[in-house]
């Protein structure tokens, strides 16, 4: 296989959506959230100075990637047409997920028949792997693995906020409530080198509102990560929003990066998903399917004014407000910086 391509961010930020722009390329062999089913023994927020100590558990799980069954990793719709599939096999492929995804209403994770591995064609294929688990590791990854190529993706606190919020208001994630207490992961954060300066001022965590959780959980995740890989050559930061915005532009600099070529199939994804007609919908919540810009907007109706005054409030003393303009407009200043 060629060099792996890491696609890591935090949950609601868009990550689907441009896991798929990479699973449109015909040469990629993309694996959807594998490490929330396999899990990995390594902590969530690990020092980068570990990465040796982590690099063969990161290598054999790695390479377990092709062989995955699981619905949920190997049949994120839409599937595509690879250069390795025959149209046979494309079928087949199509198919065993549908059988897959049905037995799995009772009973979870029945393993798919067939799908892809990249068989003998390992000299083109990339295998793609998409994650809201490992974020906190993504510096050791880049380190552990320095022939792969790393996307962290980052998205505005508000809009993350609201879509997590919103998920659980509507019963969208399994066994997390509206009323879910994330201090948990806030205090793993603040044990870190980056979070225990902000220990001090936090106090009890459980007198924070969930938003303020998962703002302050937001920016201790980012600014670890970019002070994990301030000297990473394999690591490419993207916001969202500069994807919303600039779709074929955007994605054309990240398959660069990750040493994809442009193809025809990925241009009428691209086009297929941002161009839609259709109108936003609750049913929509996971679709790749809806007008980018106008998702990646809309916490601005969502959040109450003053939850938004929060959490922008905890981004402004802290280095992430480079990235976000108080006003929570993207900052001009940091495109540079970041894309």
């Amino acid at each position: 296989m060629n060099g792996c391509i890491l696609l890591f961010g935090l949950p609601r930020s868009g990550t689907t959506w441009i896991g798929k722009l990479f699973d449109s390329h015909p040469d990629t062999l993309y694996r959807h959230e594998p490490d929330s089913v396999q899990r990995l023994a390594m902590p969530l927020f690990p020092p980068v100075e570990a990465a040796s100590r982590h690099r063969s558990e990161l290598e054999r799980f790695v390479a377990s990637l092709p062989r995955m069954r699981s619905p949920e990793v190997v049949g994120k719709q839409p599937l595509f047409a690879k250069s390795y599939l025959s149209t046979a096999s494309l079928f087949a492929y199509r198919a065993s997920v549908l059988a897959a995804k049905a037995a799995s209403k009772t009973r979870r994770h029945v393993p798919c028949p067939y799908r892809p591995t990249g068989g003998n064609h390992g000299d083109v294929v990339h295998v793609v792997w998409k994650s809201i688990e490992s974020l906190g590791r993504l510096g050791v990854c880049a380190k552990a693995m320095p022939d792969a190529r790393v996307i962290h993706l980052m998205r505005h606190p508000c809009g993350h906020v609201a879509s997590v919020l919103h998920g659980r208001t509507t019963h969208r994630f399994d066994g997390e409530a509206a009323d879910t207490d994330d201090s948990w992961r806030l205090k793993m954060l603040l044990e870190t080198a980056t979070g225990r300066p902000y220990a001090a001022r936090l106090g009890d965590l459980k007198e924070l509102t969930h938003a303020e959780q998962l703002a302050w959980i937001w920016m201790i995740t980012h600014e670890k990560v970019l002070a994990d890989t301030a000297h990473s050559e394999n690591v490419l930061t993207v916001r969202y929003e500069d994807v919303c915005d600039e779709p074929v532009a955007m994605t054309r600099k990240m398959f660069e990066f990750t040493g994809l070529g442009w193809r025809p199939q990925t241009e009428s994804f691209v086009r297929a998903s941002t161009e839609t007609t259709r109108s936003t919908t609750d049913t929509d919540y996971y679709s790749v399917f809806k007008p980018p810009r106008a998702s990646a907007e809309h916490w601005r109706s969502e959040l109450a004014p003053d939850t938004i005054e929060r959490i922008m409030r905890i981004l402004r003393d802290t280095p992430m407000a480079r990235y976000y303009t108080d006003a929570g407009h993207i900052s001009k200043a940091s495109l540079d910086v970041v894309t």
